[in-house]
């Protein structure tokens, strides 16, 4: 009885979604990285401290809990999400939430993992160079299985970052700078 219990609780322990997410941030820049940890309004807020600064060669862990939906910037200011700076995201994107008509940083990675990230066990990311472009990102999945996304310059491909400006994923059907993936945990490199 007591193998059978702890089967059972195995396997309902594997198929929960993860309560929190790992998100590793490496700075490979020869310079500071100053860096906004936003949460989107209504949202499951990022509860650590917002602001962070990468010096040259360090890394730093942050827990991500589940349900936050957001986006970390290099935000020389510290103040939030919401200017000219680069951004990483992670996004909902199978319901399809608008983009936002206010600005976007440059270079933002957008993270949004409420919903469908633990619903469906996918996260959907991208890295936006929408309002500008000021560090080179590169977002890396946990399991191999999953597409990295790298962007080194203001001219990175389309099917790696939101262009300077271009809100519409090339203009194409699919949204082609968003990856999807069941890993719960990323690490993202400044400079790589």
């Amino acid at each position: 009885m007591l193998a059978l219990t702890l089967l059972l609780i195995t396997v309902l322990s594997l198929s929960l979604p993860a309560l929190a997410h790992t998100f590793t941030l490496q700075n490979q820049c020869e310079y500071n990285v100053p860096l906004f940890i936003d949460s989107w309004p209504g949202t499951v807020s990022y509860t650590g401290s917002p602001n962070l600064k990468l010096q040259p060669g360090q890394s730093t862990q942050i827990t991500i809990p589940s349900g936050w939906n957001s986006r970390i910037c290099h935000n020389y200011d510290c103040g939030n999400c919401w200017g000219d700076e680069s951004m990483v995201e992670f996004n909902v994107r199978p319901l399809q939430l608008p983009r936002l008509s206010q600005p976007y940083g440059a270079v933002v990675l957008i993270w949004w993992l409420c919903g469908q990230m633990d619903a469906g066990g996918l996260a959907y990311y991208d890295i936006s160079n929408i309002e500008g472009y000021t560090v080179p990102q590169e977002i890396i999945p946990s399991t191999g299985e999953c597409a990295t996304v790298t962007c080194t310059s203001a001219t990175c491909p389309c099917d790696q970052a939101y262009p300077v400006g271009n809100e519409q994923g090339c203009g194409a059907v699919v949204d082609l700078p968003v990856k999807a993936c069941a890993s719960q945990d990323f690490t993202i490199i400044y400079c790589p």
